[in-house]
C-alpha cells in the first residue's frame, strides 16, 4: 500500500511540475515577446518624474514625420527636443553612425583619443566667433555642461554664488534643477547642495576631515 502510494504520489508529482514548468516556460516565453499588439504594455512600469507631451507609442521615424503602433503618420515638431534636427532616419547620419559602430563602439576620451573625436574638434574650430575660443570638451546634454560651466566659473573666480533668472530652465540634474526658475517643482527639495561633515574615528577622539 505505502508503495503503491509512493508510486502514484511520484507520478502526481512529476505531473504537476512538469504542468508546472510548461506554464512557466510560456510565460517566460510570452514575456520576452514584443508586445507591438499591445501598446499600453510596460507604461504602467514607467517612473512618473517626467511629464509627457502625449501618451503615443512611436513605431519610426523618417524625416519630419513618425509612425505611431496603432498606423497614424504624425508631423514631429519637437525633433526630439533638438536632437534629430536632420530629420528621422536621415541617410547619412544612420550611415555615418552604423559605419562607427562596426568601427568603435566608445571610446572613453578619458582613457584615450579617437578620431571622430578629434576631427569634429578640427570642423569646429574654423566655425568659432573669436580665436581664442579654441578649447573644447564635449558632454552628452545641456544639463551636463550647464554643470561644468558652473565648475569651470566656480573655479576660474574663486566665487560660490550663481545668479539666476527667473523663468529660466537649465536641466534636471541635481545642480541644474536648483539653479532653474521655470517652475517651482524643478527646484523644490533641491538646494542647498549636500553639507560635508568629518568622518568619525572611531579608534581615537580625532575625527578625519
Amino acid at each position: 500500500m505505502l508503495a503503491r502510494f509512493s508510486a502514484t504520489s511520484s507520478r502526481s508529482l512529476a505531473a504537476r511540475s512538469s504542468r508546472a514548468f510548461s506554464t512557466s516556460a510560456k510565460a517566460l516565453q510570452a514575456s520576452s515577446q514584443p508586445h507591438t499588439l499591445d501598446a499600453n504594455f510596460g507604461k504602467k512600469h514607467i517612473a512618473r518624474g517626467l511629464s509627457r507631451l502625449s501618451d503615443t507609442v512611436i513605431k519610426s521615424g523618417k524625416g519630419s514625420y513618425v509612425e505611431t503602433e496603432d498606423g497614424r503618420k504624425l508631423l514631429d515638431f519637437t525633433c526630439g527636443i533638438a536632437v534629430t534636427n536632420l530629420g528621422h532616419c536621415h541617410p547619412k547620419v544612420s550611415e555615418a553612425a552604423a559605419k562607427q559602430c562596426m568601427t568603435l563602439v566608445h571610446g572613453q576620451c578619458s582613457v584615450a583619443f579617437h578620431n571622430p573625436y578629434l576631427q569634429l574638434i578640427d570642423q569646429l574650430l574654423p566655425l568659432m566667433p573669436h580665436p581664442s575660443l579654441d578649447t573644447f570638451f564635449f558632454w552628452n546634454s545641456g544639463a551636463e555642461a550647464v554643470e561644468a560651466s558652473i565648475k569651470l566659473a566656480r573655479t576660474a573666480t574663486g566665487r560660490q554664488n550663481v545668479i539666476v533668472m527667473q523663468g529660466g530652465y537649465h536641466g534636471r540634474t541635481f545642480g541644474t534643477m536648483g539653479l532653474t526658475r521655470s517652475k517651482t517643482i524643478y527646484s523644490e527639495r533641491v538646494g542647498p547642495l549636500m553639507r560635508r561633515n568629518s568622518f568619525a574615528n572611531v579608534y581615537s577622539n580625532s575625527t578625519w576631515s
